[in-house]
Parts: C-alpha cells; structure tokens; sequence
C-alpha cells in the first residue's frame, strides 16, 4: 500500500488483526510506520466455520467447532514471535454476537489461548467496513456492502458520512445451511426448485432503492466488500481475461456479468464447482448463495455495476487504531473518520429491514431501533477496541 523508503525506516510496530467470521478465521499481518502508514505484509486463513450450522444446532456453536479456533490461534500464537508481531486486535463478528453461547466461547478461547476477543455489533462491523474501504476507495457517496458468511451489513453514504447502516443474517455460509443441500445423488429439479427459494427469500429480505434516501443529483456508487465479491471478481477476471484497471484500489463488475456468473454457479453441482481453479475450494461451498446475495441486491438497489475493494473490516479496525493513536497532523488527512464521529447521533440503524418503512426514513426518532438519538448511545459506540501486546499475552 505504502513503499514510500523512507517510512520504512521509521517503523512503528508489525500488527496483527485476528478476524473470526462466521465462515473463516483470518489473521492479517501489518507493517506500522510512525508516520501512520502501513503496509500488508501477509496474511493467515483457516475455513474454521465456526457459525456451520448454527440455526441447526439450536443456536449453539459446538465444542468441534471451538476446538478448530483455539487450534488455529494456538499455532498463531506459537509463531508470532517468529513473525515478530508486537501487538494484537482480536475481533469476533456474526457467529459469536448471534450465538447464546456466545459469551462462553469468548472466555473459553481467552482462558485456554490468551486472546481476548472484542465482539462487534452489527453496526460496528459496518462502521468499521466503511473505514477500510472507505481509506482506498475515496468515494463521498452511494452504498457500501460487506458480504460476509453471517450476515451483510449495508452502508449509506452521503459526502463520506454514514446515514443509515442495515446489518442482516443474510451471510453466504448462513444462507447455505438454510438453502443448498449440494448432493451428487440429488436431481436437478429438486436443485432448481431450493435456489428459486433462496431467490424469493432474498428478494423479501433484502432492501430496495425506497428504503434509502439516495440524492439522485449525487454520483452513487455501489461498493461490495468481502471475499464473496472478490473471488467473484477473480472468477469473471479470469474467465473472460480481463485486465486490471490503471487503478488498484478497486476492481469493476459490470450487472451483466454478476448475472452470468450466478447461472453458470447455480447450474453446477458442488463437485463441479469444486473442479473450478479460480475458486477456493472452502469458497466453493457458498459462492452460489454469495453470488446471488449480489445479483439481487444490484437489482433491488437498481446499480448497473459494482466497485469490487479489496480493504474492508480489518484495515478499517486498523485505521481506528492508528487515528486513535497517531497525532493531529495524522487525525487530519483521515477527514472522514472525524466527520462519522461528530455524526453519530444521526446515524439510523437496523437490523431488521421491516423496521423501515418503504417509503425511506428522513429522521432516526422514526424508528425504533437504536438509533443514537441520545449522549448514552454516542458515549458507548464504538466499543474501546482492545489491542494487546505478544509478549503480554500468557
């Protein structure tokens, strides 16, 4: 991101956010400079799936799937020094918030790895998704969307500040569990009859234009974030041989090809899909729910193409970090988080689409959820991000 030399010299401290999503377990890796830069310098993945199932196992995430999370960290905490990591952010999103043995899974990991995990609210996830991709992309205003395996969270933009953010369990690896049954001995008919159930489900779930008060005289652009979108990008790219655009922030795919890759995923079995190198393998379980989360939400919406970033929750946990951190000269060039903290008694927030009327909200007093309309919503939100230091950490 930054090879500017002489930051290089002047490093900070390596840094490293620990994500565990619904689907996966990531842990990315960053170069800190004292000037406030950073750059990437690598990244670990583990398909744990600790949400698998949830609904099914009633609401309970199980001992094996825990077990594969303290496995992981354990490895990672074991080879941090190695890696000369000084500090940690450990967040926990939609399967840990959702779960009612949410809390326990927390104290356990902490108890047994050391690593006390900060689990972020719907909104936080999409206020924190905004940062990320809102530190490459520079996009004043239109709708942001993180799409992840719980849940999508649906971000409104108006000159860089947050509006309204929509947080739904609409994530590719929940909507699998609920939907796909991928199955070599299952007939057709019966594929096609489950994913015409998963289209009219999202179709009622997801929001319309209506639910948004866009500013039609405004360049709105739609932004996807999340690796669904990404390994969607990559598939497209790679099909059709596309070139990658002057810029690298960001990544275009126009509606026709979301349409395209989503008949050809939804028509394939899921060892078929397995035999596709441009996708994971892991990712191949949900990139048929995942895709059409993304085809449809682009028709509800009404947008003819989506801008693809490759920033999202985790650097916008750094970027929290660092504005928290850094000096006023720093605080300064990062004008857009100033301007979502000074509004955030105006920002709506729902995570039930119902709860907004069709004919969109001017006002956050018209809805009853929470809404921060009082000092004890701005006093509490965004929770304290805890960092921690490697060498602390028992």
């Amino acid at each position: 991101m930054y090879n500017d030399p002489i930051a290089v010299k002047k490093k900070k401290e390596d840094l490293s956010i620990i994500d565990l999503g619904y689907n996966s377990i990531k842990v990315s890796i960053y170069n800190v400079y004292k000037n406030g830069h950073y750059s990437k310098k690598g990244q670990l993945q583990e398909y744990v799936q600790i949400g698998h199932n949830l609904s099914k196992n009633n609401n309970i995430i199980n001992s094996q799937n825990v077990e594969s999370v303290i496995k992981f960290l354990n490895k990672f905490k074991n080879n941090s020094k190695q890696m000369k990591i000084d500090t940690v952010i450990p967040i926990a999103t939609s399967a840990i918030r959702d779960a009612d043995n949410g809390k326990e899974v927390v104290k356990q990991i902490k108890k047994i790895t050391g690593f006390e995990f900060n689990v972020l609210s719907g909104m936080e996830e999409g206020f924190f998704s905004y940062f990320g991709a809102q530190s490459k992309m520079h996009i004043p205003d239109g709708i942001f969307f993180d799409l992840g395996g719980g849940s999508i969270e649906i971000v409104h933009v108006e000159n860089y500040k947050i509006k309204k953010i929509i947080c739904l369990d609409l994530g590719a690896l929940r909507l699998t569990d609920k939907f796909v049954q991928f199955d070599e001995q299952q007939q057709q008919l019966e594929e096609e009859i489950r994913y015409d159930h998963l289209e009219e489900y999202l179709y009622k779930h997801l929001p319309s234009i209506e639910q948004f008060d866009l500013n039609k005289s405004l360049n709105n652009k739609l932004v996807g974030i999340g690796g669904t979108i990404r390994t969607l990008y990559k598939f497209v790219s790679g099909i059709f041989k596309i070139s990658p655009p002057f810029s690298y922030n960001h990544f275009t795919l126009s509606k026709k090809l979301v349409n395209l890759s989503n008949d050809v995923f939804k028509r394939l079995s899921q060892n078929e899909l397995l035999q596709i190198k441009l996708i994971d393998q892991q990712r191949s379980k949900t990139i048929t729910p995942g895709s059409c989360v993304i085809k449809i939400l682009m028709e509800t919406l009404g947008f003819a193409e989506v801008l693809v970033c490759s920033a999202g929750l985790r650097e916008g946990i750094l970027e929290n970090y660092l504005y928290l951190n850094m000096d006023k000269k720093y605080r300064l060039r990062k004008k857009f988080i100033k301007l979502n903290y000074d509004c955030l008694p105006s920002i709506v927030y729902s995570n039930a689409l119902g709860q907004f009327s069709k004919c969109g909200i001017n006002s956050p007093y018209h809805s009853p959820t929470p809404s921060f309309s009082s000092e004890q919503y701005r006093e509490n939100f965004p929770l304290k991000i805890i960092s921690a230091k490697v060498n602390k950490i028992k």
